[in-house]
């Protein structure tokens, strides 16, 4: 635990930030590549991949997990098998996009998850333009945009919009990020922009990236901040004001635990916690203004899934 002082708009705020562990996903739930959310007062992770305990099977998920009464139960299925998809929540629901079955080809499905009452069924959207995976979604003043991921055997910097109270008139594209083409990048809807942090230019050599965007939805228009002093992919980011963001699940070719706040102003990075558990490729899910929970994921490179949960307290001190 740590003491982090902001600065926002010349008030000194000073955050106090512990972590502890949650309630495990049961184990044969563990997971990574999935999304997560919080519909109707309720977490929920969906899809994601496992493996078989001898490390021979990869398995590509369509389940999903709801938090309820303070445990993890049964909830609804996926139409399909889905990882390493694009999502965003509002009030709405759960909004996926893109993502693989198997790992080899990609699909430009769309779902909505309205409920979680027992009889609750995934809603087919309209498809996105392209079939697109491993790459990142946000909704921001009820827009659920998705950015960057693979197309194919490239990857883009490509983004499109879908206006979730007129479903009608299906996907817009919008003006791509200005950087090169990129995986796994963090996606945060902050104040009144997005902000797109880093991802993963290639595979070989491995290729992690620092580059920070913001982008103005009003105006469609984007601008590159200040880099992050550090590489990283396959994070997962939230936002603590409208000047500051909660950043962890970093990977740059092996997984790290910490949890950094960064200063949007200066592009500013401070180190405040570590997770219960390396992880990454895992959502993190704002519970209030002071909770955050980093559910499942993947701890290392060696086909593992973790089912552990790190719970992220950030108290504002008066």
């Amino acid at each position: 635990m740590e003491l982090v002082k902001l600065n926002n708009e010349n008030i000194e705020m000073q955050y106090h930030c512990s972590v502890t562990e949650g309630v495990p996903l049961p184990l044969d739930w563990a997971r990574g590549g999935h999304v997560g959310a919080i519909v109707k007062g309720n977490i929920i992770v969906a899809g994601g991949t496992s493996w078989s305990k001898d490390k021979t099977t990869k398995y590509w998920l369509k389940t999903s997990a709801l938090f309820k009464n303070g445990k993890w139960i049964k909830g609804s299925d996926l139409p399909k098998p889905l990882a390493y998809s694009m999502n965003g929540y509002n009030d709405g629901g759960l909004y996926v996009a893109g993502g693989t079955s198997d790992g080899k080809s990609f699909v430009s499905d769309a779902y909505l998850l309205s409920s979680l009452n027992e009889k609750a069924e995934w809603k087919i959207l309209p498809q996105l333009p392209e079939a697109v995976a491993y790459g990142t979604g946000v909704i921001i003043n009820d827009v659920f945009y998705v950015a960057c991921g693979s197309l194919e055997n490239e990857q883009t910097n490509r983004m499109w919009s879908l206006d979730t109270n007129h479903l009608e008139n299906g996907w817009t594209e919008c003006d791509p990020i200005p950087g090169v083409g990129r995986m796994f990048p963090a996606f945060v809807a902050c104040g009144k922009y997005i902000y797109l942090i880093g991802g993963l230019k290639g595979f070989t050599p491995l290729e992690p990236l620092n580059d920070i965007y913001r982008y103005n939805p009003g105006k469609n228009e984007w601008e590159r901040l200040k880099d992050l002093p550090l590489k990283g992919y396959a994070w997962a980011g939230q936002p603590v004001d409208d000047g500051h963001l909660l950043l962890t699940g970093r990977a740059d070719g092996i997984v790290h635990d910490c949890i950094w706040i960064v200063d949007l102003k200066n592009s500013s990075v401070k180190e405040v916690g570590n997770l219960v558990i390396p992880s990454t490729t895992a959502p993190l899910v704002k519970i209030t203004d002071e909770c955050f929970w980093l559910i499942a994921g993947e701890p290392d490179s060696n086909k593992n899934r973790t089912e552990k949960i790190s719970v992220i307290s950030l108290k504002l001190m008066k």
